[in-house]
């Protein structure tokens, strides 16, 4: 009988786990949280950024690049403290409202040219431009195959990230 009650409890646990999980799934209530606009990837900073894919990507081709457009939608100051990728193949460019290019920023303890150090305020309504640059040849023939990869800006607000995949070919 106590095995029983202990399962039964287990059981419950797990469905009401998930319709939680379930319920946070779909918070959005079909809104479009950003758009894709030609290269750039268009996002509030107050929002979700969606992934984007850069599908087949050839080694012996070079270097790839994607934009997000990151706006301030608060209404207060926010000031970019870091910038760092989770990989070495990976580095990223910030654009300023000003056009101040700031950059590059790569892998914390990768590249002793790289730092992480930022300090650029975005005001309320301004964009800023995260330019990601992903190099498929980095790794060498053993980075043949699907990737996933993030870059990190972080604020006072809390971290903002940008994710990307891609197929990378010979």
């Amino acid at each position: 009988m106590k095995n029983l009650i202990i399962l039964i409890l287990i059981i419950a646990v797990l469905i009401v786990g998930l319709f939680f999980w379930k319920g946070n799934k779909s918070s959005t209530n079909g809104t479009v949280l950003a758009t894709l606009q030609g290269d750039t990837t268009q996002a509030s900073i107050t929002e979700p950024i969606p992934a984007y894919d850069f599908g087949p990507v050839s080694m012996a081709k070079g270097n790839v690049e994607h934009d997000f457009a990151i706006t301030n939608t608060t209404d207060s100051d926010i000031t970019i403290n870091q910038a760092e990728t989770s990989c070495m193949c990976t580095e990223v460019l910030l654009k300023l409202p000003d056009g101040k290019e700031m950059g590059p920023y790569g892998m914390p303890g990768h590249g002793s040219s790289f730092s992480r150090s930022v300090g650029a305020v975005i005001k309320p309504g301004e964009v800023i431009f995260v330019r990601v640059i992903f190099n498929p040849a980095a790794h060498g023939p053993a980075g043949i195959g699907k990737i996933e990869r993030v870059v990190t800006l972080s604020s006072g607000r809390g971290p903002l990230t940008m994710q990307f995949r891609a197929e990378v070919t010979p």
